[in-house]
């Protein structure tokens, strides 16, 4: 959101002052309340993250307006002045909540938090947080992060690297159009406002086709292609910007339209911009072609406001109440989330009038932090006279808040245990008078629970760190070996996370046994001849993995095959759109891609799926209640979802053999937090790599067993 709150009109002292649009303040109030609504509970308004769009618009209008000015009075901008008063106005204001967010959440997040939250925060003070965002929406490995305090900033970074680009961008599209109206053979007597029309035109196609139709066109294949990662980064949301300042630039325009057209144009494009909050939810594919509603709406605003005068929306737009809010909308932007993310911490799950007093709530701090905070920076006169000092006042915030969320990042680093790598190697090693999993033998396996409650969503398998693992958006083969080279059996490994996991046993296997091991897994991606479809979308870099690696397989079949998977449905054959998944789609999907292996004398060894841990992540229980975690944190068994799908094809072929893994990860019928000292879940259903060493010997017996009468079968 915003920069574009009040102010962010501001002129410096050489600028002339320019006219105060009420219609503009209510816009910026009309966006925030929509995202209070939203945030506060979804069931308010679907679509009310789009007030962050209208926002992206109207700070691309003020910001070009004012340096579009700048240019036609002095012929250049003041860069250091343009920056020191982004710097004075934003940075304090956000380094304050920032800091503010940093000790909140070291008193009332979860210690497991602390990590994600100070990379957040660290991100969020620096101004590119959208990208780490970005970044984790696509790691398979960070799918049950809990939502960022200051998730909001995502889109104030946004903003701020577009005042890092913009007047340099204005700056070079303006000298080119000195350039051209020089070379070209333009009258002598060329009025002066004729040729800053012609400036304007230049610049205006400049902009169109230098930033809104690339981005544009970015942000609908992007956001059709890859919707998480979309929603995030600075490239699908330039456009948006670039709307806004087209209405700037052509603002000589707008200025001759009759105050009944620009009244109807206004009042429009307000219809439009709600149809844009009211008619879009969640669902919906964003930003995309379908945020073309609330930025075009939010346009034809600020189109109809130049003529419309008191016809036009700003008699709504401009009642004192929504001019107040907008004033302030910056700073409730600030606030919002950070609070309502304390209660949840604090009370779980907040009910919709909880939600909703919390976002009301939150227009007290921003008050006092306008009134105590951004109004006396923002007016301050040593500041206005010198722009360094105006930056060096913003970049102190701004380093604070740097500092904080580092100290809280050293603060959550676990302490006295085995790194990753070194508590699998040392799990792996250990001997026990008695089996795992058979409950009998409780004695300490490490002397303080391991992994780390705080890192153990970092406790995953080698593989991924050896950059030999597939990411969702990565359709190439590739194997990562272990064992013995040289061996004369060979092991492959082939499926999704849920066999991935289990590569540390499968490691200390192939090295007791002097096997061959090769590991070839991508993420959310079942070794299967058929299309899935997780989060209902068709995943098909993965079935062309599949079958690419069904190929190479069957160029040099192994002796076993391992695998496992976590979908228990997918498309049948020949679908068509509306088509919803099957599990039997799945079962024949499983049974197509084993079954020329298996005519190869391949062994196919399926493992079952892990069950789901709660809602309530077995780590962060852990690390609340360290001295009885199992009293509290432990769950009761249930099968995985995939498991279903994996057994039922495993019994319709011959050659391939279920094996009840979580026999061992859930002894007893209990799944336990921790077993003798061993941390045993990490995100999702996923168990922690050190767990899966420390249960390589029961897992080898499990599988010696089924080879041994699969031999003697012959």
């Amino acid at each position: 959101m915003t920069s574009s709150a009040p102010s962010s009109s501001s002129t410096s002292a050489r600028s002339a002052p320019a006219r105060f649009r009420r219609d503009i303040e209510g816009l910026r109030a009309v966006a925030v309340l929509a995202v209070l609504a939203h945030h506060a509970n979804e069931a308010l308004l679907g679509g009310g993250f789009a007030g962050v769009d209208i926002f992206f618009v109207v700070s691309g209008f003020v910001i070009t307006t004012q340096l579009v000015q700048e240019v036609e009075r002095t012929g250049t901008v003041d860069l250091p002045g343009f920056y020191g008063r982004r710097a004075k106005r934003l940075l304090p204001a956000a380094g304050l909540v920032l800091i503010f967010t940093t000790i909140a959440s070291w008193l009332l997040a979860s210690r497991v938090q602390w990590t994600s939250i100070s990379e957040d925060i660290v991100g969020a003070a620096l101004y590119v947080v959208n990208w780490v965002f970005a970044a984790r929406s696509v790691d398979y490995l960070a799918e049950d992060v809990a939502p960022s305090p200051v998730q909001h900033f995502w889109s104030l970074a946004v903003e701020e690297q577009f005042y890092f680009i913009w007047p340099v961008l204005i700056l070079g599209l303006t000298a080119a159009a000195a350039r051209l109206l020089t070379r070209s053979a333009k009258p002598a007597n060329l009025p002066e406002r004729q040729e800053a029309q012609v400036r304007r035109m230049f610049l205006a196609i400049g902009l169109l086709m230098l930033v809104v139709l690339p981005s544009l066109a970015w942000s609908i294949y992007h956001t059709a292609t890859n919707p998480q990662q979309a929603y995030f980064v600075t490239t699908t949301r330039l456009w948006e910007l670039g709307i806004g300042a087209l209405v700037a630039v052509c603002a000589p325009v707008w200025t001759k339209l009759r105050p009944s057209l620009g009244a109807l144009v206004g009042w429009l494009g307000l219809a439009v911009l709600m149809a844009g909050l009211l008619l879009q939810d969640t669902n919906t594919a964003w930003p995309g072609s379908a945020a073309l509603v609330p930025t075009l709406g939010t346009a034809a605003v600020l189109v109809g406001g130049f003529s419309a005068t008191s016809k036009g929306p700003v008699r709504l737009l401009g009642i004192p109440a929504l001019v107040w809010i907008g004033g302030l909308s910056y700073s409730i932007y600030l606030w919002h989330w950070p609070l309502l993310q304390m209660a949840t911490w604090q009370f779980g799950e907040l009910p919709l009038w909880a939600g909703v007093l919390i976002a009301a709530a939150s227009v007290g701090p921003a008050w006092l932090g306008f009134r105590f905070v951004e109004s006396p920076l923002r007016h301050a006169p040593a500041l206005n006279r010198s722009p360094r000092l105006a930056l060096s006042v913003g970049a102190n915030f701004t380093l604070v808040a740097v500092v904080t969320g580092m100290v809280l990042y050293v603060v959550a680093l676990p302490s006295g245990a085995p790194r990753t790598a070194d508590a699998a190697k040392v799990a792996a090693e250990s001997e026990s008078e008695s089996e795992i999993g058979d409950g009998a033998d409780e004695t300490p396996l490490f002397e303080t629970i391991t992994p780390d409650p705080a890192s153990a969503p970092y406790d995953f398998p080698a593989l991924y760190d050896l950059g030999c693992h597939s990411d969702i958006d990565e359709a190439t083969v590739q194997a990562c070996e272990f064992g013995d080279r040289d061996g004369d059996f060979v092991m492959t490994v082939a499926g999704d996370s849920k066999v991935a996991q289990w590569s540390p046993a499968l490691e200390a296997i192939a090295d007791e046994e002097g096997w061959a091991l090769n590991v070839f897994t991508k993420s959310a991606c079942p070794l299967t001849t058929v299309l899935t479809a997780p989060n209902d979308e068709p995943y098909a870099n993965c079935q062309q993995w599949g079958e690419e690696l069904l190929g190479e397989l069957l160029d040099d079949p192994p002796d076993v095959l391992v695998t496992s998977g976590l979908r228990n449905s997918a498309l049948p054959e020949g679908f068509g759109e509306g088509t919803e998944t099957t599990n039997e789609a799945m079962i024949q999907g499983y049974v197509d891609a084993w079954s020329p292996l298996v005519a190869e004398g391949v062994t196919v060894l399926v493992l079952a799926d892990s069950p789901q841990q709660p809602k309530d992540r077995v780590y962060e229980c852990v690390a609340e209640n360290q001295d009885a975690p199992n009293e509290t944190c432990s769950f009761p068994y249930r099968d995985g979802v995939g498991s279903s799908t994996l057994r039922a094809a495993a019994e319709r072929l011959d050659g391939a053999h279920y094996i009840d893994t979580n026999s061992l990860i859930c002894p007893d019928g209990t799944c336990p937090a921790v077993y003798r000292n061993v941390l045993t879940y990490r995100q999702g259903s996923h168990i922690t790599a050190t767990y899966a060493a420390v249960l390589w010997e029961p897992l080898r017996d499990d599988l010696l067993k089924v080879l041994s009468e699969e031999a003697a079968t012959g």
